[in-house]
């Protein structure tokens, strides 16, 4: 270890000459270095894993209970996940394990901090009980992670996102990703999953990123919705439409009309919520409008 600071509480060490079968085995020599970005995440937050290795090494790993996708880079390889945002703050795992070009394997685990965010708490919100129904709102969810759940190897972005609404709208926000809800009187058993931005019913909404279009519907909780895939397991997904304008299977591109803004679903009046997902997680949507990910 460079110095004290290296270590996080939890951390499992290896000695020299230390025998225990039981203890982690150290990454091999080809694989120079393995970078986490950021170190100290946050709930709701987009982490990088970049593995520096030469080509041909079969790479795959898990963060917490997710399992992480790794895809080729110049310098390695390189894998997006999303911490969920109501993750409890403390030490989780981080494993790595795969075989190098001749055949020998390796593994590594490491415990990683993930921080409490302090997401505000809303004001309880009065909406229709139908679209809080346990009944209705449980299918829905299965469906909506299921969205999310395939990895498309392409990559179709590049840089940052763009705002997906007119610009006098784009820092107007209502209520921001995380902020912990409570229906007509609940416990705050609830999150919001993506953040809001204002606008009114017929307001033209725009893809944020090149990608293509896998879902639109109308459901009972999120209105009139269209889902995109951006490759990589990156999604974006825009809700409470009044009007969808593309169809399963088209091609976008940033700033292409996608459909226009309204209160369907269940909502307190017109606006756009918008997600991203990463790795099958919705992440907070403005980190990927103010840093290009990788």
């Amino acid at each position: 270890m460079p110095g004290t600071w290296a270590g996080l509480p939890g951390d499992v060490l290896r000695f020299a000459g230390d025998s225990q079968t039981d203890a982690p085995a150290g990454l091999p020599e080809s694989i120079t270095k393995v970078e986490i970005d950021p170190l100290f995440m946050l709930q709701g937050g987009t982490t990088v894993v970049k593995v520096y290795a030469p080509p041909g090494i079969k790479i795959s790993g898990s963060l917490s209970d997710r399992t992480l996708n790794f895809f080729s880079q110049d310098y390695g390889y390189v894998a997006l996940q999303g911490i969920h945002a109501m993750t409890p703050p403390g030490l989780y795992p981080l494993a790595l394990e795969g075989e190098l070009p001749n055949g020998e394997r390796f593994a590594f685990s490491q415990d990683v901090l993930i921080q409490d965010a302090n997401f505000t708490y809303d004001p309880s919100l009065q909406v229709d009980p139908v679209t809080v129904d346990p009944a209705v709102t449980e299918p829905e969810k299965e469906l909506w992670e299921s969205l999310g759940v395939p990895v498309t190897p392409k990559k179709m972005w590049n840089g940052l996102f763009a705002s997906p609404v007119p610009p006098e709208f784009t820092e107007c926000w209502p209520s921001l990703f995380g902020n912990r809800r409570s229906y007509n009187g609940s416990t705050y058993d609830y999150f919001h999953s993506g953040m809001d931005f204002c606008g009114q019913t017929g307001t033209e909404l725009y893809a944020s990123a090149p990608g293509k279009v896998v879902y639109i519907g109308e459901l009972t909780v999120r209105g009139g919705v269209v889902v995109i895939d951006h490759g990589w397991g990156i999604y974006t997904a825009y809700d409470h439409l009044s009007k969808i304008l593309v169809q399963p299977g088209d091609m976008v591109q940033p700033g292409q009309v996608i459909g226009l803004g309204g209160a369907t679903g269940r909502t307190t009046g017109p606006h756009l919520h918008w997600e991203v997902w990463v790795g099958g997680v919705q992440v907070n949507p403005q980190n990927w409008l103010t840093r290009a990910y990788p």
